[in-house]
């Protein structure tokens, strides 16, 4: 299978920031990670075993999460800042794609990817199904690009597994979203729809020179279609390259390597959480983690 990429080349202007970051919960450290930044228009595609730590990340980046010391920037900008306007703002940016769909079974096809334009429409109106005859044009056209034109009266009951997930993907488009997140998008799917769903989602992304991160398990398929690879195992950061030069090594550290070493991990989030603790009561303090 081949990729046909057209659109911009990755540019060098960042659109994701993370600078020491920590996430908590309770006392497992659920990411630890020193920097990373994603420029403009990249393919990211974040690999690891359940557990490493790529929801987590990708909640931090749509601004779901803060997290429990460090910094998050997109487009400049706290995701998840406190001030409701800003964080407004900056959400209509960044569009989100679940494992779980979230659609709304009962509704069309149109009328579920309508809601990807929520941020750009007055409240109420869309409350009623009151949308600009512009979104509705450009609904339709979203739609033909991901291969259901003339199915935008369905209910999304009544559609398949890779049907629905492309109403998913034409909902994101619907955002016209500077950068996009999907965790685990096509883990419904069997292998074959899978990869042609992954296909159609980079290709769109790629003609607009939107910023890409999908979370996925499988190293093979992400080589096939990404720009750049990042390895997460247990929080940490152990891989972070251009696919070609991701090895069986690299692979057997991000899904295996890390598990055999359960204690020496209990150890350590346990000094994290000792240190965010000192912190706390001593917000002066610089947190170091030994």
């Amino acid at each position: 299978m081949s990729v046909i990429v057209d659109g911009p080349a990755p540019s060098q202007e960042s659109m994701v920031h993370l600078e020491c970051i920590h996430v908590l919960f309770d006392r497992t450290l659920a990411l630890d990670l020193e920097s990373l930044e994603i420029g403009a228009g990249e393919r990211v595609f974040i690999l690891g075993h359940s557990g490493s730590g790529k929801t987590t990340l990708s909640r931090l980046i749509k601004g779901r999460l803060r997290p429990s010391t460090g910094e998050v920037r997109v487009l400049g900008v706290d995701p998840a800042a406190r001030e409701s306007g800003a964080r407004r703002a900056i959400q209509r940016r960044i569009a989100m794609i679940d494992q779980e769909f979230h659609l709304v079974p009962r509704l069309s096809v149109v009328s579920n990817v309508l809601h990807g334009c929520l941020g750009r429409v007055s409240p109420w109106k869309s409350l009623f199904g009151w949308y600009p005859v512009a979104e509705w044009e450009k609904a339709e056209e979203v739609l033909e690009e991901v291969g259901l034109e003339g199915l935008g009266h369905r209910r999304v009951e009544t559609l398949s597994g890779g049907q629905r997930q492309r109403v998913v993907f034409a909902r994101a488009l619907m955002q016209e979203a500077d950068v996009i997140l999907a965790d685990e998008p096509v883990s419904a799917l069997d292998p074959e729809l899978a990869e042609d769903a992954l296909e159609l989602l980079v290709e769109c992304v790629s003609r607009r020179g939107v910023t890409l991160l999908v979370n996925l398990h499988q190293p093979e398929v992400a080589k096939r279609f990404a720009s750049r690879l990042v390895g997460l195992a247990n929080g940490g950061l152990v891989y972070d390259g251009h696919p070609e030069g991701f090895t069986d090594e690299d692979a057997e550290l991000v899904y295996r390597g890390y598990r055999r070493d359960s204690a020496r991990r209990r150890k350590r989030d346990d000094r994290v959480a000792k240190s965010l603790e000192a912190k706390a009561s001593h917000p002066d303090l610089r947190l170091v983690v030994p």
